[in-house]
């Protein structure tokens, strides 16, 4: 199941500047300010759970 992240608290937004995954410019901030598309957030989480899934 793809993961979808709620960022309607805490998230917000800027001027356009490199994601930190992609590198194309983001409006997005993460909740932790970083600047990043939603999409991106969400395909790295998934990412890093599958990882972590095939470790254990």
């Amino acid at each position: 199941m793809p993961t979808s992240l709620d960022w309607t608290r805490g998230a917000g937004a800027g001027d356009p500047v490199p994601c930190v995954i992609c590198g194309k410019p983001a409006i997005c901030r993460s909740p932790a300010g970083k600047p990043v598309h939603k999409v991106c957030a969400e395909a790295w989480t998934e990412q890093q759970r599958t990882d972590r899934k095939a470790v254990a």
